[in-house]
């Protein structure tokens, strides 16, 4: 994680600070750690890939790298 807040996070991309690539790694993570439990890692992968309009190796990049 960046350290940053998702609110923060949005104001500063709607301030045009953060790119939306960064923007959306900080998003990602936040929700897949909220949401994430043993039972539907797989679904809420997809989810999060369809929501964000990337693929799932992406979420899944996205998450390893977080640790």
């Amino acid at each position: 994680h960046f350290g940053i807040s998702v609110s923060t996070t949005e104001v500063m991309f709607d301030s045009g600070l953060l790119r939306e690539d960064v923007s959306r790694r900080v998003l990602i993570r936040d929700e897949y750690h909220q949401r994430a439990t043993k039972g539907n890692k797989t679904d809420l992968k997809w989810e999060l890939a369809e929501k964000y309009a990337v693929s799932t190796s992406t979420v899944e990049k996205i998450l390893c790298k977080s640790g």
